[in-house]
């Protein structure tokens, strides 16, 4: 983990939590907002739930600037807001970036790294998700958003919203029983759920002929 100074090259970095007043009339809200989030000294802001409604990131050139720009805002402040809180970024700490093209399983009491061109398939199985590779499978507590972002999407075709399979995986896609259904190398079969069939004929088509079989 990495931490940087706050106060880069004179820079102060502020959070500003606010709470509006739900009396208070929505054109007032709605205009200090912006004044806020559309400020060129806003950095990013959030919309959020629980006890505050908005919370902002502002760049400001030191504490007088700060002081000054809040005593503008103290008359829409005092009308829409029920309270605010202000807070000076001493230090940041950020963290290693998410490993991309690749997915860590459990494995002996640790992890073990699937680089994505292993990973044949992954599964939804309630709240947790099964990676299979090579005839072995390993199950996480994760979603099939936060998987496939770490996948290399080229490769993989989503066939259904619990199913995710490697395209080279994919032997023929064939038409039973008025459904559509992928064979995989390993024998096994998946369904292609018809939100995704049109995308999935695309993405076979598209590729090289001696890949994939299409039979309708």
């Amino acid at each position: 983990m990495k931490h940087v100074n706050g106060n880069n090259g004179g820079e102060l970095r502020i959070i500003l939590c606010v709470e509006f007043d739900r009396r208070a009339r929505p054109a007032e809200v709605s205009s200090l907002k912006c004044a806020l989030v559309e400020s060129p000294n806003c950095i990013h802001s959030v919309d959020v739930t629980g006890s505050f409604d908005l919370i902002a990131e502002f760049a400001a050139p030191g504490i007088a600037w700060y002081k000054t720009w809040l005593a503008a805002l103290a008359d829409p402040l005092a009308r829409t807001v029920n309270r605010y809180e202000a807070n000076f970024v001493f230090e940041r700490s950020f963290r290693r970036a998410i490993d991309e093209d690749a997915v860590w399983v459990p494995e002996s009491g640790g992890f073990k790294r699937i680089d994505s061109a292993l990973i044949d398939k992954v599964t939804a199985e309630g709240d947790y998700v099964r990676i299979h590779s090579n005839g072995d499978s390993w199950m996480l507590h994760e979603t099939m958003k936060s998987v496939s972002q770490r996948l290399r999407s080229a490769e993989f075709i989503r066939i259904h919203r619990s199913t995710i399979v490697r395209f080279q995986f994919v032997d023929r896609v064939t038409r039973e029983s008025r459904r559509w259904v992928a064979h995989l190398a390993d024998g096994t079969s998946e369904a292609v759920a018809r939100s995704h069939v049109t995308e999935t004929l695309e993405v076979v088509r598209s590729r090289p002929p001696q890949v994939r079989q299409i039979s309708a």
